[in-house]
C-alpha cells in the first residue's frame, strides 16, 4: 500500500472536517473578538487610534506573508508538524498579549499570531487536498465557509460581553484557553498526510520567480485585482466601524457587536445564492457580475447615509449597505478563486498563496489608512470603500 493510501486510513475525514471547522472559527475570531474594545484600548495604552489599528493591520499583513511560505514549509517538514507548530504559536501569543502593557509588544505578538493563523488557514485546506477527492473537498471547504461566516457573527458579541464584565484582555485569554483544548485534540486527530515530502527547500529566488510569472499573466492580474480589492473593502469597515458606531453614533459596544451578526447574515445569503446559481449552471463570469451589481446597491446605501443627518437612520443605512456589499462579495470572491486555479492548474499552490498574500496585504493597508479618518469616520469609510471597490467595478464589468 502506498504512503498516500496509508495516510488516508490513518486519519478520520469526518473528525478532520469538524476539527478544521473548530480551528477556523478560532483563527477567524482573532480579527473580530476584541474589535469593540478598540476605543477603550486607546486609553489603556495611552496612545492613538493609529497605533491601536496596527494590531489589526500588522496581523492581517502577517496573514498575507504566511500565505507565501507555509505551504512550502509543509512540503518539506510535513503537514502535521507545521500545523501543530502554528497552533502552539497561537496559544503562546494569545496568552502573552493578555498580559502585556506595551502596545509595541502587542503589535509584535499580533504579527506572530497572524502567521500562526495563516498556518491554520493554509494547512487545513492542504490536508483536505491530501486525503480527499474533489467532491469531498468541495463539501469540506463548504464547512469551512460556515466558520468564516459564523465567527464574525459571534466573536464581536462574545468579546464585547467579556470586555464589559471583565476586560479586553479576557478576549485573548479565552482564545488561548480554547486553542489549548483544540491542540490536545490535534495530537489525536491530525496525522501526517504528505506522502511525497521534498528532500530540501529550493532557493527563495525559485519560489519568487513562480510568483512573478503568475503576476505577469494579464488574466491572473485581473482575477487577483477583483478578489483582493473586494476582500479589502470589508476591512475598511472593520478598521473604522468601532470609532464610527461607538464614538460618533453613540451606540453601546454590545449593540455595536450585534451589527456583525447582521452583516454575517448577508455573507451567508450571498454564499447560498452563489451555490444555487452554480448548481443551476450559471457561469462564473455571470455570477461575478451579479455580485458586482449587488455590491453597487450596497454602496448606494452607504452614500445615502453620508448625506442625511438622522443618527439612527445613518446607523441603519450603513449596516444595510455593508450587509449588501458583504453578500455581493460572496458571489465575487469564490468564483474568481476557482477561475484563478483553473487558469494555472500546475501552479495552483502558488496561485492560492499569492491570492492570500495580496488580499491580506491590501486589507492591512486599508485598515491602516482608514483609521487616519477616525475623527471623521463616516467620510473616511465612504472614501476608502469607494477607493477599494472602484478597481473591482472597472475590471469586473469588462
Amino acid at each position: 500500500m502506498s504512503n498516500k493510501l496509508q495516510s488516508h486510513t490513518q486519519i478520520n475525514k469526518s473528525h478532520m472536517i469538524w476539527f478544521a471547522l473548530s480551528i477556523t472559527l478560532l483563527g477567524v475570531s482573532s480579527t473580530d473578538i476584541y474589535i469593540s474594545s478598540l476605543p477603550k484600548m486607546v486609553s489603556y495604552f495611552n496612545t492613538n487610534p493609529d497605533m491601536i489599528n496596527l494590531t489589526i493591520s500588522c496581523y492581517t499583513f502577517a496573514m498575507a506573508i504566511g500565505g507565501l511560505f507555509i505551504g512550502i514549509l509543509s512540503n518539506r517538514f510535513g503537514r502535521r508538524p507545521t500545523l501543530l507548530t502554528g497552533m502552539v504559536l497561537y496559544i503562546v501569543t494569545s496568552s502573552l498579549i493578555a498580559y502585556t502593557n506595551s502596545i509595541v509588544i502587542m503589535i509584535i505578538l499580533r504579527i506572530i499570531q497572524g502567521i500562526a493563523c495563516s498556518t491554520i488557514a493554509v494547512m487545513t485546506r492542504i490536508i483536505f487536498k491530501d486525503i480527499m477527492d474533489i467532491e469531498e473537498q468541495v463539501h469540506a471547504n463548504g464547512m469551512l465557509v460556515m466558520g468564516i461566516v459564523i465567527s464574525p457573527a459571534i466573536a464581536p458579541s462574545i468579546g464585547a460581553y467579556l470586555a464589559e464584565h471583565f476586560d479586553w484582555q479576557s478576549c485573548f485569554k479565552l482564545s488561548a484557553f480554547i486553542g489549548a483544548i483544540l491542540l490536545a485534540f490535534a495530537f489525536r486527530i491530525v496525522k501526517e498526510t504528505n506522502s511525497t515530502p521534498i528532500a530540501k527547500l529550493e532557493r527563495p529566488t525559485v519560489y519568487l520567480t513562480e510568483y512573478i510569472n503568475i503576476l505577469r499573466d494579464k488574466y491572473c492580474q485581473n482575477l487577483l485585482i477583483i478578489a483582493s480589492f473586494s476582500f479589502a473593502a470589508y476591512y475598511v469597515f472593520i478598521g473604522i466601524s468601532s470609532y464610527l458606531y461607538i464614538n460618533k453614533l453613540q451606540i453601546s459596544p454590545i449593540n455595536y457587536s450585534y451589527i456583525f451578526i447582521i452583516i454575517a447574515i448577508g455573507y451567508f445569503a450571498g454564499n447560498s445564492l452563489m451555490m444555487f446559481l452554480n448548481k443551476n449552471h450559471i457561469t462564473p463570469n455571470r455570477i461575478i457580475k451579479i455580485g458586482l451589481s449587488i455590491s453597487l446597491v450596497g454602496l448606494m446605501f452607504i452614500i445615502i447615509a453620508c448625506v442625511i443627518n438622522n443618527i439612527t437612520a445613518i446607523a441603519w443605512l450603513l449596516t444595510i449597505g455593508v450587509l449588501i456589499m458583504r453578500g455581493g462579495s460572496a458571489l465575487i470572491i469564490s468564483p474568481v478563486q476557482v477561475k484563478l486555479v483553473e487558469h494555472v492548474p500546475t501552479k495552483s499552490a502558488f496561485a492560492v498563496g499569492l491570492a492570500q498574500f495580496i488580499q491580506f496585504a491590501l486589507s492591512s493597508l486599508a485598515v491602516s489608512t482608514v483609521v487616519l479618518f477616525h475623527n471623521i469616520p463616516l467620510f473616511g469609510m465612504l472614501l476608502m470603500t469607494i477607493i477599494t471597490f472602484t478597481p473591482v467595478i472597472v475590471i469586473g464589468y469588462r
